[in-house]
């Protein structure tokens, strides 16, 4: 190449071989040069080690914590002191039945990428659980995409210790992202076939009629009484915040993440306790009404109906919102009745026919107990008559046509076996304008209730967590 024509490229900027680029002075924004942001090593901004394997070694994060050591209302403590069994029904997983809750690991990962699949890396690992200390916080962490085979070989050696998981959401997210590295590590996930407490599902059986949102960060400012730190980073940068990490090296924001990946482990703790707690013992606990409605459904979902029958009256009777009280008396109404407890269930009944408008599904129960239960057929004509002005009022369309099709008929055939009857079996008096209208309410008598049957899908299953019968 001629002389001239190397200086020309120099001048340009053009230098031949990699070895000799030089990096352009950083501009500011008024136009002049600033000095290149300092680099700062995961190492030298939090305690750590590095954990030396065959695959050479990843940077290990460990913090402990005393068993008494509150993290929101709760101390960490409080998960080894849960009922025998409890775990079990809260995850509906049996295996969970007889696990020592000193051998739990809590799991959260900080990752790549939000979408999953095989190419998204978990660049934090977070660990946590109870020793004879106290509780240990470990985070893996890749200073460089290169330690991965470090990290996943030193959570092969560690995870086959612990009987079971404890994660939020981690059986959809963090689970799969971890055995899909095993897998191309040619390692046997440690994580199959372990009994695994997810606790978003139960959280949201337990707060979906609560809260607006049962995230992770939700519950932790409205249930628990967790408050974050302004260092923490929120969850839906974190992938690019460490995009950023690989591209300067500097290892800042780093400790923002790992920060927020603590907590959530931390949080993990006091949600599994507080959830196990309420299910076991809710009536220590000062709940809303929607807390109480929804463990009224947890608890006839898992056949305890004796406890949903308790956990619908509190609901009642803490208040409710217009639509979860329909719904309260509603579920209580055909609790009672499955129950052979109609009587009872009468009260629901009527209750809910005076405060809806919008559906005559107590209409309808009132008219099946009054015609098949007491033999009053004016009192179930009446009420099938009051549900079709309801109906009438409804919207056009295939629901309304169908219920006063229904209603009809049902009534129709009531005026049939009213006709055949002699003398009327409700009396009635004029009334003022000269209607007449049914007065008498058919006297009630029965023994004692007869006590609700416990309808349990697996024979073996307590419905008392602690063990003991109520």
């Amino acid at each position: 190449m001629r002389e001239d024509l190397r200086r020309r490229l120099r001048e340009l900027g053009v230098v031949r071989g990699a070895r000799e680029l030089t990096t352009p002075p950083l501009s500011s924004p008024s136009g002049g040069e600033r000095t290149p942001r300092r680099r700062v090593a995961i190492e030298d901004l939090l305690p750590g080690r590095f954990y030396t394997t065959s695959h050479g070694r990843c940077f290990v994060v460990e913090v402990t914590y005393p068993h008494d050591h509150h993290h929101g209302d709760l101390p960490l403590s409080a998960f080894l002191n849960l009922p025998t069994g409890v775990a079990a029904q809260v995850a509906q997983d049996g295996a969970l039945a007889n696990v020592n809750l000193r051998r739990v690991c809590f799991l959260d990962t900080e990752t790549a990428g939000l979408s999953g699949g095989t190419g998204t890396m978990a660049f934090v690992v977070g660990l946590g659980y109870f020793d004879e200390v106290g509780f240990r916080l470990c985070q893996y962490f890749l200073r460089d995409p290169g330690d991965e085979p470090a990290m996943v070989e030193a959570l092969a050696e560690i995870l086959p210790e612990f009987e079971a998981l404890v994660s939020f959401n981690g059986r959809a997210f963090d689970v799969p992202i971890l055995e899909n590295r095993f897998i191309l590590a040619r390692i046997s996930p440690p994580t199959a076939g372990v009994p695994h407490l997810d606790l978003l599902h139960p959280a949201r059986r337990l707060w979906r009629y609560h809260l607006p949102s049962c995230g992770l960060t939700t519950l932790e400012r409205e249930v628990l009484g967790v408050r974050r730190e302004q260092d923490d980073v929120p969850s839906g940068i974190i992938p690019y915040l460490y995009r950023d990490y690989l591209r300067t090296g500097d290892a800042r924001e780093m400790k923002r993440v790992l920060y927020h990946n603590a907590v959530d482990i931390l949080s993990l703790v006091t949600l599994a306790s507080r959830l196990c707690r309420t299910f076991a013992d809710p009536w220590a606990n000062a709940l809303s009404g929607a807390e109480f409605y929804a463990l009224g459904r947890w608890y006839e979902a898992e056949g305890c109906l004796i406890e949903a029958e308790r956990a619908y009256r509190a609901a009642i009777r803490a208040g409710l919102a217009a639509d979860l009280r329909s719904k309260a008396l509603r579920d209580l109404g055909y609790l009672l009745k499955r129950a052979n407890r109609r009587a009872e269930a009468l009260a629901c009944w009527q209750q809910l026919a005076l405060e809806t408008r919008g559906d005559v599904l107590a209409h309808v129960e009132l008219a099946k107990y009054f015609e098949w239960h007491v033999g009053n057929l004016s009192l179930a004509a009446g009420w099938t008559r009051a549900a079709l002005a309801l109906v009438e009022n409804w919207p056009s369309g295939t629901r309304r046509d169908i219920a006063l099709a229904e209603l009809r008929h049902r009534l129709a055939r009531l005026e049939r076996r009213l006709g055949r009857c002699s003398p009327p079996i409700a009396s009635t008096t004029p009334e003022r304008g000269g209607n007449a209208r049914p007065t008498s309410r058919p006297a009630t008598t029965s023994a004692s209730p007869a006590p609700i049957k416990s309808r349990r899908r697996v024979p073996s299953r307590r419905c008392s967590p602690t063990g003991t019968s109520r």
